[in-house]
């Protein structure tokens, strides 16, 4: 097996298990943060989907290797949204953590 086939399906068999239990975790708290890090770790399932296709050479007009292609810029906006959208939910949830804390104690 090629190398770079195995780091694809690696990718995309972590991620489907951080999307179970993000979603898992949304669908118990129901709450922003929980929605914020569900879409992040999604826009990771995205990128390893990039890694995938382009090991595979599933639709090669994309260019998935190559630099300045439609494949790298996918498999960069998706990484940055997924950065940004688990780091906010992070925030978001200990920022509610920390304010109901604080009623909480005398």
């Amino acid at each position: 097996m090629n190398a770079t086939v195995l780091k694809g399906l690696l990718a995309l068999a972590g991620a489907i298990v951080f999307i179970a239990v993000s979603t898992a975790l949304f669908v118990t708290r129901r709450d922003l943060s929980g929605a914020l890090l569900a879409t992040g770790i999604g826009w990771f399932g995205v990128m390893a989907l990039t890694h995938v296709f382009g090991s595979f050479s599933i639709l090669p007009a994309f260019g998935w290797s190559r630099p300045h292609s439609i494949g790298h810029s996918i498999d960069l906006a998706a990484a940055l949204l997924g950065v940004a959208f688990v780091t906010l939910g992070f925030v978001v949830h200990r920022r509610a953590a920390q304010s109901n804390n604080r009623w909480r104690d005398p």
